[in-house]
């Protein structure tokens, strides 16, 4: 019951991303505060969104791009991250092999926006035999049948993620406590990989000192954090 709540308000979320609203609530950095909220763990919630919006910040859907939906696999990596740390005892194990799982699904979810596009295609070619016989009410319609096809579409690719999830991650936490320090060094990388994904946005010159400026800010925050 608890994965099909998170499918149901976690796909009407993705809307944000390119169907309406575009508020970028979508992005992963609010919706895994929203998961934090949800499991009682907003501090780790933050956490987490804070990894996955460094590696999903470049993915921009500009026109007719196809990009690996970035905030359906932010969803799912956050709410097994939030469901299987164990008391931060298996953060990074969860970490990790939730991350390399999101990347799966946002892949998988890229292809279904190929998908609702091709749906779309078939929905307008109806419309247009439908003004041919002066229906013009059709066009009322269409609109909302198409978010909800995407919304479904979203909602189908949560669960069943999730689902999933639920089958696999229980034996990452029966791993040997002690193992989830060798993973604190991948966690690490996947940091510095959102970071190198940040570094493609600042192709202009005049950027380059605030990006410098950046980094050191950051690198002294994350050290005095460890």
């Amino acid at each position: 019951m608890e994965n099909l709540l998170i499918a149901l308000i976690g796909s009407l979320i993705v809307l944000d991303t390119t169907v309406v609203f575009q508020f970028s609530f979508s992005q992963p950095l609010i919706t895994c505060s929203i998961l934090g909220w949800f499991f009682g763990d907003l501090q780790l919630g933050i956490l987490v969104g804070f990894y996955l919006q460094l590696l999903w910040l470049s993915s921009i859907p500009i026109g007719g791009a196809i990009v690996p939906e970035g905030n359906v696999a932010a969803i799912v990596t956050c709410a097994l991250v939030l469901r299987y740390h164990m008391d931060h005892t298996y953060f990074n194990i969860i970490m990790v092999a939730a991350v390399l799982y999101g990347l799966i699904i946002s892949f998988i979810g890229g292809q279904l926006v190929v998908v609702y596009r091709k749906i779309n295609v078939r929905l307008l070619n109806g419309v247009l035999a439908q003004l041919d016989k002066d229906r013009i009410n059709v066009l009322n319609l269409v609109p909302f049948i198409s978010i909800f096809i995407h919304y479904l579409l979203m909602s189908l690719l949560i669960l069943l993620s999730l689902s999933v999830g639920d089958k696999v991650f229980p034996y990452l936490a029966r791993l040997p406590a002690g193992w989830d320090d060798y993973f604190r060094y991948p966690v690490i990388g996947i940091l510095g990989v959102g970071a190198g994904m940040v570094l493609t946005l600042y192709e202009e010159k005049e950027k380059n000192v605030y990006m410098i400026i950046g980094i050191i800010l950051g690198a002294v925050i994350f050290y005095l954090g460890l």
